[in-house]
């Protein structure tokens, strides 16, 4: 069993500029409280346009919250993960313990 020596916190990350907290304050409307976060890869690409970039953002969230009620439910726990596309380009949405996710795969 490999030994975890040093974990990079999601305030850490965030304060490094590799997260980008979005929507923050709909968090509680939107995830119950929990963080939303945005790769720095993922927001800068969707968001040169700030309006526009948030919009996508705020359209792949609504289509998760969809997923995540209507179909996740009836799949099997390995094939419960959230992908959807964006200009040809996959983007993910993961949960963890300390927040929801969104990134390109590459990101992982």
């Amino acid at each position: 069993m490999d030994e975890v020596i040093d974990e990079y916190s999601l305030e850490q990350a965030i304060a490094d500029g590799v997260l980008v907290e979005i929507f923050k304050d709909d968090w509680q409307k939107l995830s119950g409280g929990k963080p939303i976060v945005a790769t720095a890869h993922l927001y800068n690409y969707v968001c040169s346009a700030e309006i526009t970039g948030l919009i996508i953002l705020l359209e792949i969230w609504i289509e998760y919250a969809h997923w995540r009620k209507t179909i996740m439910p009836t799949l099997p726990e390995q094939e419960q993960m959230f992908v959807t596309e964006m200009n040809g380009n996959k983007i993910w949405l993961i949960e963890d313990g300390n927040a929801f996710t969104m990134m390109f795969p590459e990101d992982y």
